[in-house]
């Protein structure tokens, strides 16, 4: 499962419930009602971000864009995509010394990237 190491963040969205269900299929965290967002948290409690519902969609390419570590790349691919995003980018090499990342998209356009030191498990 993809790992939710960046820092706190704040996503804008127009539909705060989709949103929450993708990133607590993807990401494994924890979705509740904290003022008038939807706070985001990690399994033991640790805030990480919040999901703020607007009326405008966000612009082409995303009102953020942080990139999360990953234990299984091919299964988090998989994730995205059963969850209604988009892989636009395949896992690809950074380098040998760094590894391997893969850009995608939540179901608004927001793209966000995954990374991993792992090579590709076999099929």
């Amino acid at each position: 499962m993809a790992s939710p190491t960046v820092g706190f963040w704040e996503l804008r969205v127009t539909d705060a419930e989709t949103a929450a269900a993708f990133y607590t299929r993807v990401l494994g965290l924890v979705a509740t009602p904290w003022e008038d967002q939807v706070l985001l948290s990690t399994p033991d409690g640790a805030p990480v971000g919040a999901i703020e519902q607007v009326a405008e969609a966000p612009p082409p390419d995303g009102f953020f864009r942080p990139t999360f570590d990953s234990d299984d790349l091919e299964a988090d691919l998989a994730a995205v995509e059963a969850a209604g995003g988009t892989v636009t980018l395949p896992r690809s090499l950074i380098s040998e010394e760094y590894g391997w990342w893969a850009a995608v998209t939540d179901p608004f356009g927001n793209r966000l990237q995954l990374s991993t030191s792992n090579p590709a498990r076999d099929a």
